[in-house]
């Protein structure tokens, strides 16, 4: 007796296309990859495609807005939901770091082949850093109770996501051990230079 295959929903579909897009863009760039690359990848036609993404920029911005989403909730739940100002930083960072081993491919395509590709990409990753930079900050000057003033609290947090971040793509591809250290050398640093600052 002859199976059928299963017909995917819209929203399932739409999720294994980002799924099958994101491999394809880390591994062959914006600028080389074609609607029907994407489509062969993922055994459909491309009018298949076509439904949920008009065009190749249009699926770019949707990888982008998922994979940016999923890291800012996460940092933004380190943040608000650890108890004490140390716990925060672990917190955050551990989430940062941990989202860049779990999608090495999401997180290249998001900090390196959108430098380089239309602006409306690197504006997205812009907006992105600068809403993590101000809720850091806003913790930062918060918890300090005055003695790390805002201006002051902005650098301050936007050192800790740019070191965050090279610390993050330098150790792609490392054994949860090593995760685990290079979290902890980084919380150490990071709480040494908050509190001397404050």
């Amino acid at each position: 007796m002859a199976t059928t295959k299963k017909r995917m929903r819209g929203p399932e579909r739409r999720a294994q296309l980002l799924t099958v897009a994101r491999s394809v863009f880390a591994r062959d760039g914006y600028h080389g990859v074609t609607m029907d690359d994407v489509a062969a990848e993922a055994g459909i036609t491309k009018p298949i495609l076509y439904d949920h993404f008009p065009s190749k920029r249009e699926l770019y911005l949707a990888l982008l807005e998922a994979d940016l989403s999923e890291l800012r909730e996460r940092v933004h739940s380190a943040l608000q939901d650890s108890t004490g100002n140390r716990e925060r930083i672990r917190g955050s960072i551990g989430a940062y770091v941990s989202f860049v081993d779990e999608h090495a491919e999401g997180f290249q395509l998001l900090m390196q082949e959108a430098i380089g590709a239309e602006r409306e990409f690197r504006d997205m990753i812009a907006t992105f850093r600068d809403g993590v930079m101000s809720e850091v900050a806003d913790v930062i000057a918060r918890e300090s109770k005055g003695r790390v003033p805002r201006d002051e609290a902005e650098i301050v947090a936007q050192a800790l996501i740019g070191m965050t971040e090279t610390v993050a793509q330098q150790g792609i591809g490392r054994s949860k051990a090593e995760r685990d250290q290079t979290i902890e050398t980084l919380v150490r640093l990071a709480w040494r230079g908050i509190t001397g600052l404050a």
